[in-house]
């Protein structure tokens, strides 16, 4: 009590000075928000050990696999000189060193039929019209783009369809390149020079930089509107500018401490911080309504600063134990081995803390400032806590009924990863990459398979036959495959040795197109005793037809029989890390939670200085959590990676209204009244603060429905159905335990 009566004497003795000085803090703070960032690289959620990932480096290092941006056309027909001109135009500008191999304009080289055609039109003329006119440019005759187009037939599926209708322009990137920068390029001359075609700027690495941007916009959107909700429901519950302000801004001061901390200590943000943002405008309001409605309910007390010692030393035990609990909630994230999940908990952590401190400082200085004086009782409310008492066993008999049910349907919660369902809707980008992996037949992502042999290996014909018959195992399971085996079945059925020397050479060589990929070093190494085999899946296949695909694909590699000492490895790559963080999802939600209760029950024994009281008040949070299996199965959502954090969300959270409501049944229980007498009063009290609570972060969660992102969607759903659990558990949960003999 000693610190709340020195703190309370000094906001009470200079509450504009202390609100001056904070705001100061909180404006150079503030001012690192301009350094955070948004990323959307799935891998990011696997730990840089994962041995998915670091086979995947493997290859990266081994093939120098660089990115790709890949211009979809859409054209009435590809074939017409007009389009070939501004598809090559538009490579030109962007592309302005052909020979400099990236050092200069970031761009490596330029595949398309445009360049193809140039190629063979410049080859001198020969007999039975076997070259080309000598010139490098795109001939005016449609005949002999025909003749072209016959020549790089082989490249149908790749670069073109045999509707020619479509075809793609793939800028491969060096490893320097300023990605940013070359798709700003890109967009400017598209704009400027496609008038005889469609151009759409796509591939994986543009899908990933378009979703990057348009997360961060929502999270412009979905920051304001947030507050403009909360605003209203703390209008609706004050019926006072004064209400408002109290409640608001401290909340304000805490954002911008929150953002301005992580834009100096963490500024790579993910998908989750939008729901951070949220979440933070929601359960960050809390401690200010609780703060709020005490001080004017101590209205009798007529000593300002024995009225503000009195609101923060019990309140504020109150409060401080609710974000002790909350903060721990959340950085049980932190053990994850999922580093946005690290990020998120970290974020959402630093957040509750500015929170109860904005609110312990800002609150009692608002509430002298503003003379809030405004306390009424709500009578239908108070109806509302005799029927909850006095029904306090049939309800608790209620809730354990549900708890049942939700845990027998527990193997029924399905976990999802679709990195594409993270994607705002409506994004160009991610649209056309999309139909470009179906009409060419290619999967959006790259996986690969690593094949060593002894020095010299791939030069022999068995090896190469081995090579295309796994990959025929592999087509059959449904993915599709391609390696240097099927660029030499091309040419040669018949695998001759004085042949394969001559070919194979080639493929040493930067010349073949991988998806949205290109290996820079060639898909054969210098010794000959290392190539890749590409595999795809379609589009659009489930997590869960994924993982058992990769399954697969990982039984064949493994019992493949390569000669030449022949060694494949298993599959790498992005659909692969999908897999992956699928698989740890379910895991890193168990353990963090485990590691969430057992934290949040030390700081409530701790906090009321009692093992049974502290075991008793967590006891509502053991039955939403429990309610959490059916409410997954009911609204049929996955398991996800943005969703994976509702459990620990949901901990620090009910907790918190557990702690209001176990502390003020104490106080009264301490004036002498009965426990049933205790408990009304509580719900009459504490409980419609805990209203208030709830429907703040519940109001702020609607915002993020105004961007399109079907995935942050169902968290927000998950969310607000378990935080209307959450105070549901704390007026049908705690009643009957409060009243009982335990309760002392």
């Amino acid at each position: 009590m000693k610190i709340a009566h020195s703190l309370a004497k000094t906001l009470v003795k200079r509450p504009k000075t202390v609100l001056i000085i904070y705001t100061i803090i909180t404006i150079i703070i503030g001012i690192q928000i301009r350094n955070v960032y948004m990323q959307s690289d799935l891998a990011a959620f696997l730990p840089q050990n994962d041995p998915t990932l670091q086979l995947w480096n493997k290859i990266n290092q081994e093939f120098q696999i660089g990115s790709t941006i890949v211009v979809y056309i859409d054209a009435d027909d590809i074939r017409d000189p007009y389009v070939l001109r501004e598809m090559d135009r538009v490579s030109t500008k962007i592309n302005i060193y052909e020979l400099d191999k990236g050092k200069t304009d970031g761009i490596f080289s330029v595949t398309s039929i445009a360049q193809l055609i140039k190629e063979e039109n410049a080859k001198p003329e020969l007999p039975y019209n076997l070259g080309g006119t000598g010139k490098y440019e795109i001939p005016d005759d449609p005949a002999l783009i025909n003749t072209y187009m016959a020549r790089i037939q082989s490249m149908e599926g790749t670069l073109f369809l045999n509707t020619y209708q479509d075809t793609v322009i793939i800028f491969q990137l060096a490893d320097n390149a300023n990605y940013d920068q070359i798709l700003h390029d890109l967009k400017v001359a598209i704009q400027k020079d496609a008038h005889y075609s469609e151009m759409t700027i796509t591939g994986g690495l543009a899908a990933q930089r378009a979703m990057r941007d348009q997360t961060f916009q929502s999270l412009m959107i979905v920051f304001p509107l947030a507050a403009l909700f909360v605003a209203i429901d703390l209008f609706f519950f004050h019926r006072t500018l004064k209400g408002f302000i109290i409640g608001f801004l401290p909340l304000s001061y805490s954002l911008v401490l929150t953002f301005g901390v992580l834009g100096i200590v963490q500024p790579e943000l993910t998908i989750l911080t939008i729901a951070v943002a949220a979440l933070l405008l929601g359960l960050g309001i809390d401690y200010s309504i609780y703060y709020a409605n005490r001080f004017a309910e101590e209205c009798t007390l007529n000593d300002k600063i024995e009225r503000v010692e009195c609101t923060l030393g019990r309140t504020g035990k109150a409060v401080l134990m609710c974000a002790l609990t909350t903060i721990v909630g959340f950085g049980s994230l932190m053990t994850s081995n999922m580093p946005p999940m690290v990020i998120f908990g970290f974020a959402c952590a630093i957040g509750i803390s500015f929170a109860f401190i904005s609110a312990t400082i800002l609150v009692p200085c608002l509430c002298l400032i503003l003379k809030f004086e405004k306390h009424e009782a709500h009578q239908g409310w108070k109806r509302f806590a005799n029927i909850v008492v006095d029904n306090r066993k049939r309800l608790f008999a209620v809730s354990c009924f549900f708890a049942i049910l939700s845990l027998i349907v527990l193997p029924q919660v399905k976990t999802d990863v679709n990195f594409y369902e993270m994607a705002p809707g409506g994004i160009p980008e991610v649209q056309k990459l999309l139909e470009y992996s179906q009409k060419f037949g290619k999967g959006a992502n790259f996986n690969a398979l690593l094949v060593e042999t002894d020095a010299q290996g791939l030069t022999d014909p068995e090896v190469i036959k081995a090579i295309y018959n796994m990959e025929d195992q592999i087509r059959a399971t449904g993915a599709s495959a391609y390696s240097i085996a099927d660029e030499i079945k091309k040419v040669n059925d018949v695998f001759e040795r004085n042949l394969l020397l001559e070919q194979i050479a080639q493929y040493a060589g930067v010349d073949r197109i991988i998806l949205d990929k290109i290996a820079k070093k060639g898909l054969v190494d210098e010794e000959y005793s290392k190539t890749i085999i590409v595999v795809s899946f379609s589009t659009g296949t489930s997590t869960a037809e994924l993982e058992t695909l990769v399954n697969q694909i990982n039984d064949i590699a493994l019992s493949a029989n390569i000669p030449q000492n022949g060694y494949v490895s298993k599959l790498a790559g992005q659909d692969v890390v999908s897999v992956e963080v699928n698989k740890q999802i379910m895991g890193s939600q168990a353990s963090a939670l485990i590691i969430a209760l057992l934290l949040v029950l030390a700081c409530l024994i701790i906090g009321f200085n009692s093992l049974l009281i502290g075991g008793l008040a967590l006891l509502p949070v053991l039955f939403v959590l429990m309610w959490e299996p059916g409410s997954l199965v009911m609204l049929d959502i996955p398991l996800s990676v943005v969703n994976i954090t509702v459990a620990s969300i949901m901990i620090g959270t009910g907790i918190d209204y557990s702690i209001q409501t176990t502390q003020r049944m104490k106080e009264e229980i301490a004036k002498g009244v009965s426990k049933i007498e205790a408990m009304k009063t509580t719900i009459e009290t504490t409980g419609w603060s805990v209203v208030g609570a709830a429907t703040t972060t519940m109001v702020a969660l609607l915002a993020t429905f105004a961007v399109n992102i079907p995935i942050l969607h169902q968290f927000s759903i998950l969310v607000m159905v378990l935080i209307l659990l959450s105070f549901l558990a704390s007026i049908t949960i705690l009643p009957t335990i409060c009243t009982s003999r335990f309760f002392k």
